[in-house]
């Protein structure tokens, strides 16, 4: 998914006050997928990223094939 981890907390809180809400009409069980789903990527970044990395590739760092 191309959001931050920050972005998907702040969609899972406005979810959950939206799943709250007493005339919502967005209550089901998708809202609840949704939530669950969102939820288990921000732990799963949690457990597998550490620390962010820049993953382009530095083409002026390479050196000369050797022969």
């Amino acid at each position: 998914m191309l959001l931050s981890k920050q972005q998907k907390k702040l969609i899972v809180d406005i979810l959950m006050k939206e799943r709250r809400r007493l005339f919502s009409r967005h209550k089901g069980e998708l809202l609840d997928r949704t939530i669950a789903d969102l939820l288990q990527a921000v732990r799963n970044e949690d457990i597998n990223i550490t620390d962010p990395r820049d993953s382009s590739i530095d083409w002026g760092s390479r050196g000369r094939p050797k022969r």
